[in-house]
């Protein structure tokens, strides 16, 4: 073989093993949920997404699970320019935001899917509420449907009745719960499991995905189906930050965010049954209490904690027929 062929495979070879160009911009994104539950996957796909807008020119660092810090971290990292992005609870970004208040508002959706409807819908309107608090809104998840978690089963509202209950560090939850009959102890995320399997609260409330992907059904074997909550975890960055960007970045971080915020949304809703159906091989006992009695029970809530002009007009565009 000539000197000329071996010089030409000697630079093919090189360049192939050569490592990939790192891109322009890559934006830290954290949040609280495990690895790979479905908000994970949301930003693994908002990741994919803006990687093809970009021709690889900007990507997500995803850091799941509390590595950088609680939920009240990661928001405030975000306000502090130390973390580019955040995806949270709804339910800790509306002490931030509060026009999002109305989203931590007790059977306020009947689906997944009709929560994105209104979304889309009102999306301007949901972006100059996050500016207006010096937040960029990039995207709306789907933390799923709550319900409720014990170590005793619940059948009925009165079996609530004096439970200790974690809730989020959220107002709205702790009154709501409150109302239910629980005695509501908020705390962080990150303390659940050890605090469920202490006995230091009673139970908690909790989507399926979140019970499965930290396997409190471990420690908290009872799961009733109550659907208090559609939850939503908002993906967001700093104003300021966003707006430093080039235009293109900018473009293609809100269409990433967006698309990636349908796609999960509708993947969460596609896993809710069948994650209910496979608690039974955990040795969950499922129980299907009477709604109406939370339900009611949560109407005085709509008066009491939507009370700025801001809340009542974004609650008014959502509820619109």
């Amino acid at each position: 073989m000539s000197n000329r062929v071996l010089s030409s495979l000697a630079v093919v070879a090189a360049l192939t093993a050569a490592p990939a160009l790192a891109a322009d911009y890559t934006f830290k994104v954290a949040h609280t949920n495990a690895a790979d539950e479905v908000q994970d996957k949301g930003l693994q796909k908002m990741r994919e997404l803006l990687e093809e807008k970009t021709d690889g020119a900007a990507t997500l660092e995803i850091y799941p699970g509390g590595q950088l810090g609680d939920e009240a971290q990661l928001i405030e990292g975000v306000m502090l320019g130390s973390l580019d992005m955040s995806m949270t609870s709804n339910s800790l970004l509306s002490n931030y935001i509060e026009d999002f208040r109305v989203f931590d508002m007790p059977f306020l959706f009947p689906s997944i899917s009709a929560l994105g409807e209104k979304v889309d819908a009102n999306w301007d309107l949901m972006e100059d509420s996050a500016n207006g608090s010096g937040f960029q809104l990039l995207g709306v998840f789907s933390s799923g449907i709550r319900h409720l978690m014990t170590s005793q089963p619940v059948e009925t509202i009165d079996d609530v009745k004096g439970l200790k209950i974690r809730t989020m560090q959220n107002p709205v939850h702790v009154e709501a719960w409150r109302a239910y009959g629980a005695n509501p102890t908020p705390m962080a995320y990150s303390e659940l499991y050890g605090a469920l399997q202490s006995g230091v609260v009673d139970g908690a409330e909790a989507a399926s995905t979140g019970y499965d992907g930290m396997k409190f059904y471990e420690v908290a074997p009872d799961f009733a189906l109550v659907g208090w909550l559609n939850m939503t975890a908002p993906v967001v960055m700093q104003k300021a930050a966003y707006d430093a960007l080039p235009e293109n970045i900018q473009t293609a971080l809100m269409e990433a965010g967006q698309e990636a915020a349908r796609w999960e949304r509708q993947y969460v809703e596609d896993q809710e049954q069948p994650l209910i159906d496979s608690f039974k091989a955990e040795g969950v006992t499922i129980t299907r209490p009477d709604v109406e009695p939370f339900r009611k029970a949560s109407l005085p809530l709509y008066e009491s904690e939507l009370t700025t002009p801001g809340q009542k007009k974004l609650f008014e565009a959502l509820t619109a027929k």
